[in-house]
Protein backbone atom coordinates (compact mmCIF):
# COMPACT_ATOMS: atom_id res chain seq x y z
CA UNK A 1 0.00 0.00 0.00
CA UNK A 2 2.64 2.08 0.18
CA UNK A 3 2.15 2.91 4.17
CA UNK A 4 4.24 2.18 6.69
CA UNK A 5 4.42 1.81 10.34
CA UNK A 6 7.86 2.97 12.32
CA UNK A 7 7.25 1.45 15.93
CA UNK A 8 9.16 4.02 17.22
CA UNK A 9 7.17 6.86 16.22
CA UNK A 10 4.19 5.16 16.50
CA UNK A 11 4.63 4.28 20.18
CA UNK A 12 6.19 7.44 21.90
CA UNK A 13 5.29 10.21 19.57
CA UNK A 14 1.18 9.37 18.24
CA UNK A 15 -0.07 6.22 19.55
CA UNK A 16 -0.39 2.81 18.28
CA UNK A 17 -2.70 3.68 15.71
CA UNK A 18 0.14 5.94 13.63
CA UNK A 19 0.91 5.40 10.13
CA UNK A 20 2.46 7.38 7.31
CA UNK A 21 2.01 7.59 3.30
CA UNK A 22 5.58 7.22 2.00
CA UNK A 23 5.16 6.66 -1.67
CA UNK A 24 1.75 5.84 -3.28
CA UNK A 25 0.04 2.40 -3.18
CA UNK A 26 -3.04 1.02 -3.76
CA UNK A 27 -5.87 -0.77 -2.30
CA UNK A 28 -7.64 -4.00 -4.18
CA UNK A 29 -10.19 -5.02 -2.12
CA UNK A 30 -13.05 -6.24 -3.93
CA UNK A 31 -16.63 -5.50 -3.44
CA UNK A 32 -19.37 -8.15 -2.35
CA UNK A 33 -20.40 -8.40 -6.70
CA UNK A 34 -16.70 -8.96 -7.38
CA UNK A 35 -16.17 -11.39 -5.40
CA UNK A 36 -19.82 -12.86 -5.93
CA UNK A 37 -18.37 -12.91 -9.39
CA UNK A 38 -14.93 -14.64 -8.95
CA UNK A 39 -16.30 -17.57 -6.77
CA UNK A 40 -19.38 -17.91 -9.84
CA UNK A 41 -16.29 -18.42 -12.18
CA UNK A 42 -13.76 -20.50 -10.16
CA UNK A 43 -16.15 -23.17 -10.52
CA UNK A 44 -15.32 -23.22 -14.44
CA UNK A 45 -11.76 -22.29 -13.67
CA UNK A 46 -10.40 -26.01 -14.74
CA UNK A 47 -12.56 -26.26 -18.01
CA UNK A 48 -11.30 -22.77 -18.99
CA UNK A 49 -7.47 -23.87 -18.26
CA UNK A 50 -7.75 -27.42 -20.04
CA UNK A 51 -8.77 -24.98 -23.10
CA UNK A 52 -6.31 -22.76 -23.04
CA UNK A 53 -3.76 -25.96 -22.21
CA UNK A 54 -5.82 -27.49 -26.22
CA UNK A 55 -4.87 -24.51 -27.75
CA UNK A 56 -1.14 -24.04 -26.30
CA UNK A 57 -0.08 -27.82 -27.21
CA UNK A 58 -1.56 -27.01 -30.47
CA UNK A 59 0.59 -24.46 -30.97
CA UNK A 60 3.21 -26.26 -29.74
CA UNK A 61 2.92 -29.12 -31.86
CA UNK A 62 2.41 -26.80 -35.31
CA UNK A 63 5.71 -24.57 -34.42
CA UNK A 64 8.05 -26.98 -33.39
CA UNK A 65 11.15 -27.31 -35.19
CA UNK A 66 10.65 -24.61 -37.32
CA UNK A 67 13.48 -22.65 -37.47
CA UNK A 68 11.66 -19.01 -37.72
CA UNK A 69 9.69 -19.24 -34.15
CA UNK A 70 10.73 -20.38 -30.80
CA UNK A 71 7.71 -21.75 -28.75
CA UNK A 72 7.68 -22.79 -25.32
CA UNK A 73 9.06 -26.18 -24.38
CA UNK A 74 5.95 -28.56 -24.08
CA UNK A 75 2.77 -28.73 -22.28
CA UNK A 76 3.66 -28.32 -18.71
CA UNK A 77 1.42 -29.63 -15.66
CA UNK A 78 0.04 -26.98 -13.80
CA UNK A 79 0.60 -24.01 -15.92
CA UNK A 80 -1.86 -21.81 -16.23
CA UNK A 81 -1.38 -20.91 -19.97
CA UNK A 82 -2.46 -17.45 -19.11
CA UNK A 83 -0.10 -16.12 -21.91
CA UNK A 84 0.92 -18.25 -24.97
CA UNK A 85 4.47 -16.23 -25.91
CA UNK A 86 6.86 -17.27 -28.84
CA UNK A 87 10.16 -15.41 -29.90
CA UNK A 88 10.09 -14.71 -34.21
CA UNK A 89 12.47 -13.30 -36.78
CA UNK A 90 10.57 -9.80 -37.72
CA UNK A 91 8.12 -9.78 -34.90
CA UNK A 92 6.55 -6.30 -35.94
CA UNK A 93 6.03 -7.13 -39.14
CA UNK A 94 4.21 -10.06 -38.03
CA UNK A 95 2.33 -8.12 -35.57
CA UNK A 96 1.13 -5.68 -38.13
CA UNK A 97 0.29 -8.23 -40.46
CA UNK A 98 -1.65 -10.46 -37.66
CA UNK A 99 -3.75 -7.02 -37.15
CA UNK A 100 -4.55 -6.44 -40.72
CA UNK A 101 -6.14 -9.43 -40.96
CA UNK A 102 -8.25 -8.95 -37.53
CA UNK A 103 -5.91 -11.41 -35.21
CA UNK A 104 -4.83 -9.08 -32.27
CA UNK A 105 -2.20 -10.56 -30.65
CA UNK A 106 0.04 -9.12 -28.05
CA UNK A 107 3.63 -7.92 -26.79
CA UNK A 108 4.27 -8.83 -23.82
CA UNK A 109 6.31 -7.07 -21.69
CA UNK A 110 8.38 -4.10 -22.13
CA UNK A 111 10.85 -4.05 -19.42
CA UNK A 112 10.48 -2.76 -16.69
CA UNK A 113 13.70 -0.30 -16.82
CA UNK A 114 12.49 0.86 -20.07
CA UNK A 115 9.22 2.48 -18.75
CA UNK A 116 9.62 6.05 -17.93
CA UNK A 117 8.85 5.03 -14.00
CA UNK A 118 12.79 3.78 -14.08
CA UNK A 119 14.12 5.92 -16.80
CA UNK A 120 13.57 8.43 -13.78
CA UNK A 121 15.47 6.34 -11.65
CA UNK A 122 18.80 6.48 -13.97
CA UNK A 123 17.86 3.24 -16.11
CA UNK A 124 18.45 3.51 -19.68
CA UNK A 125 18.34 1.60 -22.69
CA UNK A 126 21.30 -1.00 -22.64
CA UNK A 127 21.29 -1.58 -18.89
CA UNK A 128 19.89 -5.19 -19.51
CA UNK A 129 20.39 -5.96 -23.25
CA UNK A 130 19.30 -9.77 -22.79
CA UNK A 131 15.93 -8.75 -21.24
CA UNK A 132 15.92 -5.69 -24.23
CA UNK A 133 16.52 -8.68 -26.79
CA UNK A 134 13.94 -10.94 -25.39
CA UNK A 135 11.27 -8.14 -25.79
CA UNK A 136 11.87 -7.19 -29.42
CA UNK A 137 11.54 -10.94 -30.49
CA UNK A 138 8.52 -11.62 -28.32
CA UNK A 139 4.76 -11.68 -29.46
CA UNK A 140 2.14 -13.08 -27.19
CA UNK A 141 -0.26 -15.54 -29.89
CA UNK A 142 -4.44 -15.47 -28.58
CA UNK A 143 -4.97 -18.15 -26.23
CA UNK A 144 -8.52 -17.49 -24.60
CA UNK A 145 -11.06 -20.45 -23.65
CA UNK A 146 -13.50 -19.64 -26.18
CA UNK A 147 -10.82 -19.26 -29.40
CA UNK A 148 -12.27 -22.11 -31.73
CA UNK A 149 -10.19 -24.42 -33.06
CA UNK A 150 -11.35 -22.81 -36.45
CA UNK A 151 -9.89 -19.16 -34.96
CA UNK A 152 -7.18 -20.87 -34.23
CA UNK A 153 -6.31 -22.60 -37.57
CA UNK A 154 -6.60 -19.16 -39.12
CA UNK A 155 -4.28 -17.65 -36.55
CA UNK A 156 -1.56 -20.62 -37.58
CA UNK A 157 -2.56 -19.93 -40.96
CA UNK A 158 -1.70 -16.82 -41.33
CA UNK A 159 1.61 -16.48 -39.68
CA UNK A 160 2.83 -19.85 -41.61
CA UNK A 161 1.66 -18.12 -44.93
CA UNK A 162 3.70 -14.94 -43.77
CA UNK A 163 6.77 -17.15 -43.31
CA UNK A 164 5.94 -18.36 -46.41
CA UNK A 165 6.04 -22.21 -44.85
Amino acid sequence: HGIQQDLTKKIYDHGPWYYEMQELGFNYRLTDFQAALGLSQLKRANQGMDRRKEIANKYFQTFAGKSFIKGQSGIVPGHAYHLYVVELERRTELLNHLRESNIFSQIHYIPAHLMPYYRQLGWKEGDFPYSERYYSQCLSLPIYPTLTSEEQDYVIKTILNFYNV
